[in-house]
């Protein structure tokens, strides 16, 4: 995501820069920078870039092509924008605890994520379960979960926690998070100690 951004910084300082060395050239009767270049930087999402250098430097502001075609494409690519991270916002799974229970008996890759605090954890646990507390999840991967595209099947006491660690391990980048509530409902195997 920090590489899309210096991108598009990068590629609307170029567009805001290249109307202006334009804008010079013209007013200098020097070799000139080719439309189709500032179009294509606009296109390439420097659209704003190239907004804004054209009116700083009132220039081609008489051409129709760049009137409409410019502030169109900003129009697009702030949409393109707004779809791309609505999209890519990060999402768990919740399911319900039999589907968790029933995942654990079909299945073999996966771990099951205690999120309470160790204290909690060791009163009782569902069996299997590795305690990664809530609070110590952070944007590092925590290094019980060394593998993103692993099941993760998350719990906490009522749910609230597993809801928030769920959430918190989507955005470092795990695809497999499924959140099945708390363990004061489980109905399978609780054992205590670490």
């Amino acid at each position: 995501m920090k590489y899309a951004v210096a991108y598009i910084v990068i590629v609307n300082i170029l567009a805001f820069s290249l109307f202006g060395i334009d804008k010079s050239a013209a007013i200098q009767q020097k070799q000139r920078i080719p439309n189709r270049v500032l179009l294509l930087t606009a296109v390439f999402g420097g659209s704003l870039g190239s907004l804004v250098g054209m009116y700083t430097f009132r220039h081609k502001t008489k051409k129709w092509y760049y009137t409409i075609t410019v502030p169109v494409l900003l129009l697009i690519q702030i949409v393109a924008a707004v779809l791309l991270l609505s999209s890519c916002g990060s999402s768990y799974t919740r399911i319900s605890q039999d589907e968790a229970m029933q995942m654990m008996q079909e299945q073999t890759d996966y771990l099951i994520v205690d999120v309470r605090r160790p204290d909690e954890f060791a009163e009782g646990h569902i069996a299997g379960a590795i305690n990664v507390p809530s609070d110590d999840i952070t944007d590092d991967m925590p290094e019980l979960l060394p593998d993103k595209e692993q099941t993760l099947l998350v719990y906490c006491r009522s749910g609230n926690r597993s809801k928030e660690a769920s959430r918190k391990l989507a955005d470092i980048g795990y695809t497999k998070v499924y959140e099945f509530g708390g363990i004061n409902t489980w109905e399978g195997e609780i054992v205590t100690g670490e």
